[in-house]
């Protein structure tokens, strides 16, 4: 079965209005133990706010985290993927876009980031369970094959007992 985007959704990615402050978005990121938070505008998703955004953005340049809104520093150029696509083809829009997240919905409705690095744990795990079925295919294979060879060499018992007395008798 095809790995699936929906599977690997973070829906517990704070969001945030984009009128509050850089400080505002780095405590709500500290305090649910998280990367990034989704920027909204009257409601509806408009950015992503990031570790990488805090530091380029705003400390890297001096800026007061208290004094910049999270609508100015973070990422707008947003990439999207339908939760029904394949973690194959999020792994390959993220690299087309150079991003390691995309913003998964279903029709309308956000439910979500995904992230590259569960993505790749999630073809990482398919490729494992992959080669295992493998494995034990040819186990299987195996031990058909060798019960076979018993099951002949039974059945042909009676005929070498046989032939053993035959050779061994005067």
């Amino acid at each position: 079965m095809a790995c699936k985007v929906y599977r690997y959704i973070r829906r517990e990615v704070p969001l945030l209005d984009e009128g509050s402050t850089v400080t505002e978005g780095a405590r709500l990121m500290a305090d649910r133990h998280v990367g990034s938070l989704v920027v909204t505008s009257n409601g509806r998703v408009s950015g992503i706010f990031t570790e990488r955004d805090l530091l380029q953005r705003v400390v890297g340049i001096g800026r007061a985290p208290d004094e910049v809104k999270l609508g100015e520093v973070c990422s707008h150029d947003l990439v999207n993927i339908s939760a029904d696509a394949t973690c194959i083809e999020a792994v390959l829009r993220m690299e087309a876009h150079e991003c390691r997240r995309l913003v998964a919905y279903r029709g309308d409705e956000y439910l979500g980031l995904v992230k590259l690095t569960d993505m790749a744990h999630a073809l990482a795990e398919q490729g494992r369970k992959g080669r295992d079925v493998l494995i034990n295919a040819i186990g299987i294979a195996t031990i058909g094959a060798a019960v076979g060879v018993i099951v002949l060499l039974l059945s042909q018992l009676p005929a070498m007992v046989q032939l053993a007395g035959r050779v061994m008798s005067p």
